[in-house]
This record gives structure tokens, sequence and C-alpha cells, in this order.
């Protein structure tokens, strides 16, 4: 079997992460890293120092992960600054920002990178979701409060029934996986 290590805290991510990865019988295996995290609005530009970072720690194969939240209507506030909106906000500050917006697109742009001694392999994919107009729960983070990615329960919901608001959809895991059994194989 193959064994990648996945350099995160998130629980979230790292389940999801297993789930895709074993029905390709690689087994990821978590690895708490303290690694200073650059500020930019571009979220490859965050995950690529992130992995370069990590590896220079490790010295092993890595991947990291980094997700962007990109609201249109807000000309794609808050990128990768999300993480910092769920410290600075509540969820009624994210509530009274975006309850005026029309369009309630949402996009959560996940990012991931492999990073080994041969350089980086990057991999991102768009997942579309809905702001909500009326929040169905005030507890949790204020992005997980507002965005629904089956037009029903919010991300919150799911977290509060330990589930993943993403399983069964696509997700940057489902590019990444079948490339590492490809580039292990050789």
């Amino acid at each position: 079997m193959i064994s990648v290590l996945f350099a995160t805290g998130n629980a979230d991510k790292l389940r999801s992460a297993r789930l895709v990865c074993a029905e390709f019988g690689i087994e990821i295996t978590q690895q708490l890293l303290d690694v200073a995290e650059i500020q930019a609005e571009d979220g490859e530009a965050v995950v690529r120092d992130k992995a370069a970072k990590a590896f220079a720690l490790l010295k092993k194969p890595v991947i990291v992960s980094d997700d962007s939240w990109v609201i249109p209507a807000l000309n794609g506030f808050p990128g990768p600054y999300m993480k910092s909106i769920n410290e600075w906000f509540t969820p009624e500050d994210l509530f009274r920002l975006t309850k005026p917006l029309e369009n309630r697109e949402i996009i959560l742009r996940q990012y991931a990178v492999f990073q080994d001694e041969h350089g980086q392999h990057l991999f991102a994919l768009d997942i579309a979701g809905t702001m909500l107009r009326v929040p169905r729960t005030l507890s949790g983070k204020p992005n997980e409060t507002l965005v629904t990615f089956d037009g029903k329960r919010s991300v919150a919901e799911f977290h509060a029934e330990d589930k993943s608001p993403l399983e069964g959809r696509q997700t940057v895991w489902h590019e990444l996986a079948p490339w590492l059994k490809n580039y292990f194989a050789k």
C-alpha cells in the first residue's frame, strides 16, 4: 500500500482525503506541522508556499491543502482570507455583509499540492455552493452557517452530524488520488 504524509490539523480535510485516497489504495498519514502561512490574495501562492515549507521541515514527500472561498458578488472576497474572516467575524457579521446580495453564489476553491524532492504538483478544483438567505444555525464558523452545497443544509449542520458536506461530490482529492497511484507505480 502507498502511504503519503498529509500536513494538516483540519479533521474534515483529513477525513475527506482518507476517504477518497483509500479507494485508490493510498493511506494518508496525518502530520501536524506548525508552518507560518503567507498572506496573499492568490490561494495557489499560499498552498505552494506551505508545501515548500512542509517539505523543507520533513524532508519527505508531503501533501498540503488550502481552501479559498470566492464570492463573485463581492469581487472574489474573501478568497484565501476565509480563515481570518472566520476568526474576525461572527456568523451575524458575515450574514449582514452578504444579506443584500442578489447573486448568492459562493465557490469553494480547493487546492492540494504534493511536494517531494522532484518538485511540486498542484491540483485545484472549484465546488459551487450557495449562501443561504437565512442562516440555519448561528453556531460554528461564520462561513459554515451560511453556506450550503446541497441547497438544503448548511455546512455547520453537516458538521454537527459529524459528516462532510462534500461527501459524494467531486473534490480535489478525486484528482490527486489517481495521480498519486500512478506516480508511485513508476
